[in-house]
């Protein structure tokens, strides 16, 4: 009677600690549902041939869906930053050119604006997206 009780708990408890590993990985958001055409935005570094400013808008509509994620998902949808600047308190921001940025040789055909824009991302100490903007230089 005992083996029998000890063998249900056995039973039950590997049950619970299955069920909670798949809830836990079922309920966190995928950056991959986001559309954004992540292969074009990687290859424009720097923003230099002009893929992302065709991109912008789909960055702005999703930008606030970025608060929340994890360094890891960010770096995997958007690729390495192409500046990146470290905060007090271990915080970092990414910062991804939209248009041209100053590592470019020449503008693309068709753009002349002298005005930088670009995707800052604010992480905090734990790797956490905090906020994102599109700032004009």
């Amino acid at each position: 009677m005992k083996l029998q009780i000890l063998s249900k708990q056995k039973t039950m408890t590997t049950f619970l600690c299955c069920f909670f590993f798949v809830a836990s990985f079922s309920c966190s958001s995928s950056e991959n549902n986001l559309g954004l055409d992540s292969k074009a935005w990687k290859n424009d570094l720097n923003g230099c041939k002009g893929e992302r400013l065709k991109l912008r808008s789909q960055v702005e509509e999703l930008r606030l869906k970025l608060v929340g994620l994890k360094e890891w998902n960010i770096r995997k949808l958007l690729g390495k930053p192409d500046a990146e600047e470290l905060m007090e308190r271990s915080q970092k921001i990414y910062i991804y050119y939209i248009t041209p940025g100053p590592k470019c040789a020449a503008a693309p055909a068709g753009q002349t604006s002298s005005i930088t824009e670009a995707l800052t991302v604010r992480m905090d100490a734990l790797g956490t997206v905090r906020e994102v903007n599109i700032f004009n230089d």
